[in-house]
């Protein structure tokens, strides 16, 4: 494959492994409004148990009053949803390798799942006849990952502006993995004649696949973010 130049200033990509469902809970509740946010996170620290068991792991003791914790979202995001081995350590997916090649793509910004969505296309002989839901499928769940956490789509950047430079840009849930990784090994999409990358497409399947398939093995959710 041949590669472009990268900007000087590329961020450095991660998917990390997460409990989605959770991170889907706890923005509903820290994104409601005045008193009824604080009302919605003190009854979600009641009803999830690891929620619970996180914060006070992190030394929040007042973990029922929203108020008093003084993260960012970003960093409360991250803290209370990533998956952590049994000696206290993020999961890591896939291997060494295989991550950084994922880290930093030859091109524009360095997503590899940004120039993935940017230049992928139905393959008509498949979604013409009745694949197209599964093609919109990976292009939702692709968005999701993406973009879920970003300005574009909350309207703010309370969770890519965080503390050290947290910049999530969006997660999925454990089943949602499941799916995109199904839907991605079927034969309704292909890649772009236009794009700059000689086998470009290919090369980012084959890497998302893999971290992909780690997290099924594993049974979490993913979460998508950029540290420069």
């Amino acid at each position: 494959m041949e590669e472009l130049p990268l900007a000087s200033t590329s961020p450095f990509y991660t998917l990390d492994a997460c409990n989605g469902l959770l991170a889907e809970k706890i923005i509903t509740a820290i994104e409601m409004s005045g008193d009824d946010s604080g009302k919605a996170w003190k009854s979600l620290v009641s009803q999830e148990e690891a929620l619970l068991e996180r914060l006070n792991s992190q030394g929040i003791s007042t973990h029922n009053d929203l108020s008093s914790i003084k993260w960012d979202h970003a960093t409360l995001l991250f803290t209370t949803t990533i998956e952590l081995s049994k000696d206290g350590r993020p999961v890591p997916l896939g291997e060494i390798l295989t991550r950084e090649r994922f880290g930093r793509f030859p091109w524009e910004d360095g997503s590899l799942l940004g120039y993935f969505l940017t230049y992928i296309r139905p393959n008509r002989a498949i979604t013409d006849n009745d694949g197209q839901d599964i093609y919109d499928t990976i292009v939702s769940l692709l968005t999701k990952l993406t973009s879920y956490c970003t300005e574009q789509h909350r309207g703010h950047r309370n969770y890519e502006d965080g503390f050290g430079g947290m910049n999530i840009k969006g997660f999925i849930t454990s089943e949602e993995v499941k799916l995109l990784r199904r839907n991605l090994s079927s034969r309704t999409w292909t890649a772009s004649y236009d794009e700059p990358l000689d086998g470009g497409v290919a090369d980012a399947a084959k890497h998302f696949m893999t971290l992909l398939k780690s997290a099924e093995r594993r049974d979490v959710g993913v979460m998508f973010r950029t540290h420069a």
